[in-house]
């Protein structure tokens, strides 16, 4: 079997993943197929068994991409194994707003069906959790991600120019998030970059209602687990905030989306 190789497409099937996600993964380090002369990747059988191990961790255990690279003994190439003061900083407001409602760590787990060592992981600041968890600790304590983000306040116009907007931290691998509105305001307003493969990685759900619209690339979007839409640039969409919502960039190129959330529920 060892002369063996499949296509990106036959070893994603085989694993049980998108060849989106392999593109994410290969980044980060976790997978490394061999290249052919013309830059197509050839995969092993071992190759697909690794897969299989890290689609195992992230599905079954909920670990990320980071805390993944430490279970496999990766030596990462990506900028975000080491945890950044971000990171830290929310790892710290959610321990205090669990130490706050007197929760330990089984009710959270109970409440919000993590595991229990993801979300002591995730307070200490091992790892960065996806997008769709760190929603599910907001809501059980009572806040949203922006304000959970936010950290300490501060002061802001009107106006917030080109390359000064806060990026919230820690919300998962291949996402970034800008606030492009602050202070008491009656939506969210924010602009999404994903990377190829990069997404909420679960369903979440939240009061409220929201718009997207697509800047450039990809973008697919399930509704309550039934409702699938594939939006590309120019296209924008409105939908309930209680309706569970779970979103990837499947293509092979970054999508930038404009996302507003009213009230700022999210």
């Amino acid at each position: 079997m060892s002369d063996v190789y499949l296509n990106i497409h036959r070893a994603a099937q085989a694993a049980g993943v998108s060849p989106s996600a392999l593109r994410l993964w290969e980044y980060r380090g976790l997978v490394r197929p061999q290249k052919t002369p013309s830059g197509h990747r050839r995969y092993t059988a071992e190759d697909v068994g690794r897969i299989r191990d890290i689609r195992r961790l992230r599905s079954v255990q909920g670990l990320n991409l980071a805390a993944i690279q430490g279970v496999l003994g990766v030596n990462g190439t990506a900028p975000t194994q080491r945890a950044s003061h971000g990171a830290r900083a929310v790892g710290r407001a959610l321990q205090a707003l669990r130490l706050r409602r007197r929760l330990t760590l089984r009710q959270v787990r109970d409440k919000t069906g993590l595991a229990l060592s993801f979300i002591s992981s995730v307070e200490h600041a091992v790892g960065r959790p996806s997008l769709a968890s760190l929603t599910k600790l907001a809501r059980c304590y009572g806040t949203t991600v922006s304000a959970l983000t936010a950290g300490r306040a501060r002061r802001v116009g009107k106006v917030i120019r080109a390359g000064h907007y806060r990026v919230l931290p820690m919300l998962g691998d291949g996402v970034k998030i800008e606030q492009l509105a602050e202070g008491r305001c009656a939506m969210d307003c924010q602009r999404f970059t994903l990377s190829p493969g990069a997404g909420s990685r679960g369903q979440y759900s939240h009061e409220g209602e929201e718009f997207i619209h697509v800047l450039s690339g990809r973008f697919e979007i399930t509704l309550d687990g039934r409702q699938r839409y594939q939006l590309n640039a120019g296209d924008s969409m409105y939908f309930e905030s209680t309706s569970l919502h779970a979103w990837v960039n499947p293509g092979s190129e970054t999508t930038m989306l404009l996302w507003i959330n009213t009230p700022p529920t999210f």
